[in-house]
């Protein structure tokens, strides 16, 4: 009997290792995208490289950019009766709008050369937005608190990411909500190649709900952001225009 139970415990033992081993294994796996374009292939528009990005005039750039977009749309009222505008932006502009919407304390030259490359895909009505982070040189000191809270509560869970790049994305179908972006019951939080529930977040990694669900106001040039909706292959941003700055008043 003893010898039975000895064998059973055995199995067991080498089943978690193969199930650890095989998280292990995923968790640090990086995307097809980030490893083409290490071999030089074609670079997809919706993603950005560090080099794109560590400087705060590119950053600059990025930002001018969209906020032409909105002034375009403003200006589509000739009648001076200013409708709720919409602004439809591709992937490939929704991730610059990420990137140039992070707090001013992430945008630290040391924390943006942590940053290898960032990419977001839009599809069936759900965000993908995710980075390649090098914990090798990224400065925890200088993350803004939530930043820091989160990538600890991660490299606690998973010491094998430290000292490597590595891959963090989220998905889901982003809503606002009395101020907060919400990422819904569904959103993942992405590893690797895993994917984990917000009940594996706050349970597991420590790593509580309200350092993703966030209150922030979301403004893109001139147009305050109020509410978004999917079409196809693009995310329709829908808000108000501050008057002070809209173009009809320059």
């Amino acid at each position: 009997m003893l010898k039975k139970i000895g064998l059973v415990a055995f199995l067991l033992l080498l089943g978690g290792g193969g199930w650890f081993a095989y998280t292990w294994q995923q968790v640090t796996q990086l995307p097809d995208w980030y490893s083409s374009e290490q071999t030089g292939a074609p670079l997809e528009p919706s993603i950005l490289l560090s080099s794109q990005v560590d400087d705060l005039s590119e950053l600059d750039h990025l930002a001018f950019q969209l906020q032409q977009k909105v002034d375009r749309a403003l200006i589509a009222d000739p009648s001076g009766r200013q409708p709720t505008p919409l602004v439809k932006l591709t992937a490939q502009e929704l991730n610059q709008f990420v990137v140039t919407a992070l707090p001013s304390q992430a945008l630290n030259p040391k924390v943006l050369a942590a940053v290898k490359a960032m990419r977001t895909e839009i599809k069936d009505s759900q965000v993908t937005t995710g980075v390649i982070l090098d914990t090798a040189i990224l400065p925890m000191e200088q993350l803004p608190p939530e930043y820091r809270l989160a990538v600890k509560g991660l490299l606690q869970s998973f010491p094998v990411l430290q000292d490597k790049e590595i891959y963090i994305g989220i998905e889901g179908q982003p809503r606002l909500q009395q101020g907060k972006v919400l990422l819904g019951e569904n959103a993942r939080l992405v590893i690797g190649k895993m994917r984990f529930a917000y009940a594996d977040i706050r349970d597991r990694m420590q790593i509580p709900s309200t350092a993703l669900d966030k209150s922030v106001t979301l403004q893109l040039g001139q147009l305050q952001i109020e509410d978004l909706d999917f079409q196809d292959r693009l995310v329709v941003l829908k808000g108000k225009v501050n008057s002070e700055d809209s173009p009809q008043n320059e």
